[in-house]
């Protein structure tokens, strides 16, 4: 088996692990649609599915998002060394940079700050984000929302045919991403029109969070 073909199967491996995560997470982006009742209560039940402990966390999507994404920048590497051109869809690739670009910031805000406050993120974090940075924020979460159903299933068949656990139809998997990139964009949407009725009973700690983290970016409220 060449390097490639190694690099290729490791990276489709990685990311149908992860696969498990993100598919939680975006349907509870989904379910916004609902509400912060509905959201909150979808994080509740998934949350303990991918973080009922960190060591679970590391290996269901620290370790995975690591390994998809350095196989994802060598294989690039390669092929511009080689003059080769990508295999993938383009709309598969253009879903994967902005993930990549978000991926770090995403992780940081989300994960690591809420860590120092009182408790996780939940709705009315999101809402705190969405209120005091509205022209940033909105369409930051409809892009990355959509960016993530699309190279979610996208991907998915795409490891799926690299690992020979399948061979679906181009044409079922761009079906698919649209369907799921429309159905987390009305969850986003969902989260934007109710981020102004969210609880703000948290917002004095994460106004603490973000100027202690984020000094560059003074929150409103």
């Amino acid at each position: 088996m060449t390097r490639q073909a190694q690099l290729a199967r490791l990276q489709a491996a990685s990311g149908l692990t992860f696969a498990v995560f993100l598919t939680l997470h975006l349907i509870t982006t989904a379910a916004g649609a609902g509400g912060a009742t509905a959201y909150d209560g979808a994080l509740a039940i998934f949350r303990r599915v991918y973080r009922p402990a960190l060591a679970v966390e590391l290996v269901l999507i620290a370790i995975p998002a690591l390994v998809h994404v350095a196989c994802a920048v060598l294989q690039i590497v390669d092929r511009r060394r080689r003059g080769v051109p990508a295999s993938s869809p383009i709309a598969h690739r253009l879903a994967g940079y902005v993930l990549l670009a978000a991926i770090g910031g995403h992780v940081f805000a989300t994960r690591v700050m809420p860590a120092f406050g009182d408790g996780p993120a939940d709705f009315s974090y999101l809402a705190y984000s969405l209120l005091n940075w509205p022209l940033f924020m909105r369409p930051y979460y409809v892009v990355l929302g959509v960016a993530g159903a699309v190279h979610l299933v996208i991907g998915t068949t795409i490891a799926c045919r690299v690992l020979r656990i399948a061979r679906p139809r181009p044409r079922v998997a761009f079906a698919g991403a649209a369907i799921a990139a429309l159905v987390v964009a009305l969850g986003v949407a969902g989260i934007i029109g109710g981020a102004d009725g969210a609880s703000r009973e948290r917002f004095a700690t994460f106004r603490v969070l973000y100027e202690r983290f984020i000094p560059f970016l003074p929150p409103r409220l």
